[in-house]
């Protein structure tokens, strides 16, 4: 929700036909427990998306691609590996691996086998705050913001964008305690170095707290692509790389790695 809305707006208007939606128990899309975070699942919400889109008289079937923010950015790269339609795949800051407070972890692990027994007999699944009132993660886990943007986030608005007066209507701040289970167990890397062919715009923000440069850059390296290219936005962190003066630039970057990809001048 974070700058998508811009982006869609710009491909759009430059001719790209550009889906967005809510994955599976998230925002609109149905699904049961809500906000249970699974980015295994995500990857077949993103070919459902794609067959989607194949089956539109109005699109190329042949120049399909994938685009992701974040957890959603890694789950674009991982569809591209194993989703024979994708020509081409654009990862915002993907999140391939997650950092947490080691003090916390038996605690979170506790509950969440706690919960999975409890919910065998029948009981309502475990939910916490993503953010507690102070703007922080109660489970522990480093979500790549600072305090200031984390409030505005509980918020889910702002004002002063034109794209964001009304983020996220059916957000609700909490998730499954399952989900961070399932984020401990998110390695996705290993299959980008393996599967990664296609053309490949990799868009990483020099203050990224989720994943630092650094780690972005080895795990950039590591894509066998030979079409694959590497874009620093500086000045900008894990949640609003995609805003700010530069935003129209960015678009404009990808705009035009789209239509070399699928003009095959990647």
């Amino acid at each position: 929700m974070v700058g998508l809305p811009s982006v869609a707006e710009g491909l759009q208007k430059a001719g790209i036909t550009a889906l967005t939606y809510d994955p599976r128990s998230t925002g609109r899309s149905d699904g049961e427990p809500r906000n249970d975070i699974d980015p295994f699942k995500q990857i077949d919400d993103m070919s459902d998306a794609l067959s989607f889109l194949a089956n539109n008289p109005a699109v190329d079937r042949q120049q399909l691609g994938v685009w992701g923010m974040s957890l959603a950015g890694a789950a674009a790269l991982c569809t591209a590996c194993f989703d024979t339609r994708v020509k081409f795949a654009i990862a915002i800051c993907p999140a391939a691996e997650y950092s947490y407070d080691e003090r916390k972890l038996r605690s979170v692990l506790n509950k969440a086998t706690q919960d999975l027994e409890s919910q065998i007999k029948g009981n309502t699944p475990l939910y916490v705050p993503m953010l507690n009132g102070s703007g922080e993660n109660p489970a522990g886990f480093q979500i790549g913001m600072d305090k200031d943007y984390a409030m505005r986030i509980l918020n889910a608005r702002d004002d002063s964008v034109s794209t964001r007066t009304e983020l996220a209507p059916n957000h609700v701040n909490r998730t499954t305690i399952q989900s961070y289970r399932k984020l401990l167990m998110w390695h996705p890397s290993p299959m980008w170095e393996k599967h990664l062919h296609i053309p490949v715009l990799y868009v990483v923000p020099e203050l990224d707290h989720l994943v630092p440069v650094d780690a972005q850059k080895k795990f950039f390296r590591a894509i066998p692509s030979p079409s694959k290219k590497l874009h620093i936005e500086l000045g900008r962190g894990h949640l609003d790389v995609l805003e700010g003066e530069s935003g129209p630039q960015l678009i404009e970057l990808q705009i035009g790695f789209i239509r070399d990809a699928v003009a095959g001048r990647s």
